[in-house]
């Protein structure tokens, strides 16, 4: 294997750990939502109709 990696290579890893963090913060913003729903947070604050 050689040490010389692309580009185009750098960018795709550096995508691909954007989106994972990305899907990672979506997946643990739903059920704190869902949760805040529940305790009625979200409509103390405002922000549920």
């Amino acid at each position: 294997m050689s040490d010389e990696i692309s580009f185009g290579n750098k960018l795709m890893v550096g995508f691909l750990r954007i989106m994972v963090f990305v899907l990672i913060v979506i997946l643990i913003a739903i059920p704190v939502c869902i949760l805040l729903d529940f305790l009625g947070v979200l409509e103390a604050l405002g922000l549920s109709s």
